[in-house]
């Protein structure tokens, strides 16, 4: 489906019965799970949402990654490759006294 995904060490992707803003929702939920947990693990997530793009452009690699990855009726909401790479620095973080305003 896309050149990148031979050299994954595995790959994870979340399915939803449906494609209701709900399961959306959820699915990003389970998606921040996910991710936090392979990072404790030590393991790079590199999502490969490119390729469920719902643009006519991206047409076949969306219909070739639920054929792949999806029974009939389900929706492919995230994928990605998982690996070992490079550590790489935490990102800064706003403290959350600069977001939250007493009005």
């Amino acid at each position: 489906v896309l050149a990148n995904t031979n050299s994954a060490m595995g790959h994870v992707w979340i399915n939803t019965a449906e494609n209701s803003r709900a399961s959306q929702i959820a699915a990003g939920r389970a998606w921040m799970r996910l991710n936090l947990h392979t990072s404790h693990l030590g393991l790079g997530t590199q999502p490969l949402s490119q390729a469920l793009q719902e643009y006519p452009e991206m047409e076949a690699l969306l219909a070739s990654a639920h054929n792949l990855l999806a029974e009939p009726g389900e929706t492919v909401q995230m994928w990605a490759r998982l690996g070992y790479g490079p550590k790489v620095a935490a990102t800064p973080r706003w403290g959350l006294e600069a977001k939250v305003l007493n009005a």
